[in-house]
């Protein structure tokens, strides 16, 4: 995320490192991640399209969709190429000013991403525990707000302090590494075109310089907290409860399957669930756009068969969330918890290895590759229209 490195050159640094082109291993990385955001750049700006072609997408509970696939968006294409070069080059080939812009941008889309799935987890978590009322509390204004809450939140945890250079608090300084009579004219240049507040000598010596942002342990704290952690705890909470929902929901079902009291006659009034609901669940999808399944079949008389046709499928679309929600907890902290951790780890004594920070970051990138194939996989609306448009 901003802790990623990179390295620029005034050009006379024999010792830095560069892109061998007559090996075969940069090439093979260098498709790898090209790869990673041309799939990420087209997941998102086809569910993005989706959305707005689409009238049965366009509802309240899919604008929180839209805004995380915007903000992975944004991670595809201001954030990955840079730091793409950043691997690839060894060096900020870029304008030295563009260094500070890109970290906050980092910063800022990657933080959004995070607390747009913050509230997509606070928004299924309103429509399980008050369906009826949903439509109500959930209104598009409040949705706005949020959205725009959480794109706020990201902006002031990125350009603001990164911006003031609150991350570096003064305790960063350059150890002089300029040899020769013009040391000092040429010290003062550097530091204005490249300020340690963003910039340090690389490893290799030299005049070659990373941009980095070098963050001291109390601001990686607090921003760890605030973009990762707190959400990392809102998400978890949702999340499990949803998951106990979805399980009462099955157990209730169950008891339809196998009632402990003999069945009634079928010239006896039995008395049916209640209307588009079992266990306090709406029998559709959690996604309020979607449609509700046809209910029942021709020849299906209303007795034993049916109620157990009832059970199994709610017991199935049970079993259905808690896998998903399984898939989504799995997929969030495997590819963002290792970064905060590092991170955190790299304030304290700077001694994660440059592989190592590169690789654990783009992990951490490619949790916006995945969004779009992962969420809208387990909702009906996206597979039709996705299955209309892709007929294969």
């Amino acid at each position: 995320m901003a802790d990623s490195y990179s390295s620029g050159s005034l050009g006379y640094n024999g010792s830095s490192p560069t892109w061998n082109v007559t090996s075969s291993g940069p090439w093979l990385l260098a498709f790898m991640l090209a790869a990673i955001i041309l799939v990420t750049v087209c997941g998102n700006l086809l569910l993005i399209a989706l959305v707005f072609a689409h009238r049965s997408l366009r509802c309240t509970s899919n604008c929180f969709l839209v805004s995380l696939f915007l903000s992975d968006l944004m991670v595809a294409l201001v954030v990955m190429p840079p730091a793409m070069l950043n691997v690839l080059c060894g060096a900020w080939v870029l304008w030295p000013a563009f260094c500070p812009i890109w970290l906050c941008f980092d910063v800022m889309c990657c933080s959004a991403s995070i607390l747009n799935l913050c509230v997509i987890s606070l928004d299924r978590y309103l429509f399980i525990i008050s369906p009826l009322r949903y439509k109500q509390r959930m209104t598009p204004p409040r949705a706005l707000l949020l959205v725009g809450a959480a794109w706020g939140l990201a902006a002031l945890a990125s350009f603001l302090p990164i911006e003031m250079k609150w991350h570096s608090l003064g305790h960063w300084s350059r150890q002089p590494a300029v040899p020769g009579p013009n040391e000092a004219n040429i010290s003062a240049y550097v530091d204005t075109l490249y300020p340690n507040s963003y910039f340090q000598l690389s490893p290799s010596g030299g005049l070659s310089f990373q941009c980095r942002l070098r963050v001291t342990l109390p601001f990686a704290l607090v921003a760890s907290v605030l973009t990762f952690f707190l959400p990392s705890i809102a998400i978890c909470f949702t999340y499990c409860r949803i998951l106990l929902a979805a399980r009462r929901q099955a157990k209730r079902v169950a008891a339809l399957s196998h009632p402990p009291y003999p069945h009634p006659s079928l010239g006896e009034p039995s008395r049916p669930p209640s209307s588009g609901a079992v266990g306090g669940l709406p029998q559709q999808d959690q996604d309020d756009c979607s449609q509700q399944e046809p209910q029942g079949s021709q020849n299906v008389p209303p007795s034993v068969n049916s109620e157990r046709r009832l059970a199994h499928r709610h017991g199935r679309r049970a079993l259905k969330a808690s896998l998903t929600l399984g898939v989504l907890l799995g997929l969030f902290f495997s590819t963002w918890l290792p970064f905060f951790i590092t991170n955190m780890a790299q304030a304290v004594c700077e001694c994660v290895p440059l592989a190592l920070f590169d690789a654990i970051t783009w992990l951490g990138y490619c949790n916006s590759t995945m969004n779009p194939i992962i969420y809208p996989l387990f909702m009906r609306d996206f597979k039709r229209a996705l299955g209309k448009l892709l007929p294969c």
